[in-house]
């Protein structure tokens, strides 16, 4: 198994498995991953989510293969050495997961969280052209700021799917939560935003509409 670019030998051979490990459940292999120090347990970890984890992370890298092997390697391996202190409140694909898309954050080093607003988020109103950078602007200002005063599970939720383009399924599967409640929380998230910034705007006197 590699989780490093070398072979990883164990300081002694992995325990045998009492039952054949394509039909064991994640969190009987997790076990006898800890318990048992068993590599080959967690190798069949690695087999059942690393497809996955890799297309989340080059969904995250925009294609980039070769910054997608190392941040799979690296989530693994993360995962590996931290395999003793899973505790098992979520299952071991969600916490893979995360930790794969930490990896991420921390490789970009948490890129300008607004500089790449999608096309579509947000819709103004006509303005002359004299005017539309100055328009541009107050309203990136105000979306920053709204985005900031959002609960962190909303704020967090937004960004992935706006900013880092998570799919939906992704974003339930960092969460440990169902695809319905996560598309609840993008919903209130947005209405929340909407709600700060046309309040804004009305205070201000900015001649800007927000449709998300």
């Amino acid at each position: 198994m590699r989780l490093d670019g070398r072979t990883h030998s164990p300081a002694r051979p992995p325990a045998r498995c009492a039952f054949p490990l394509r039909t064991t459940e994640d969190e009987d292999l997790v076990r006898q991953a800890v318990d048992d120090d068993s590599t080959e347990a967690f190798g069949e970890l690695m087999r059942r989510n690393e497809p996955r984890i890799r297309a989340l992370l080059l969904r995250l890298t925009r294609g980039d293969r070769v910054l997608t092997e190392d941040l799979t390697q690296e989530a693994f391996l993360r995962a590996y050495k931290g395999l003793p202190r899973f505790e098992g409140r979520a299952r071991f694909s969600t916490w893979v997961h995360r930790i794969a898309y930490y990896a991420f954050l921390n490789h970009t080093n948490r890129v300008p969280r607004h500089s790449s607003l999608p096309e579509g988020f947000e819709n103004t109103a006509e303005a002359a052209l004299g005017e539309f950078s100055s328009t541009q602007s107050d309203l990136r200002e105000d979306m920053d700021r709204a985005l900031a005063k959002l609960p962190d599970r909303y704020r967090e939720v937004l960004e992935m799917h706006f900013l880092r383009h998570v799919p939906y399924r992704d974003i339930a599967d960092h969460f440990g939560l169902p695809l319905g409640t996560v598309k609840t929380q993008l919903h209130r998230a947005k209405l929340m935003m909407r709600t700060k910034m046309d309040g804004w705007a009305i205070e201000t006197g900015r001649e800007y509409a927000v449709v998300m």
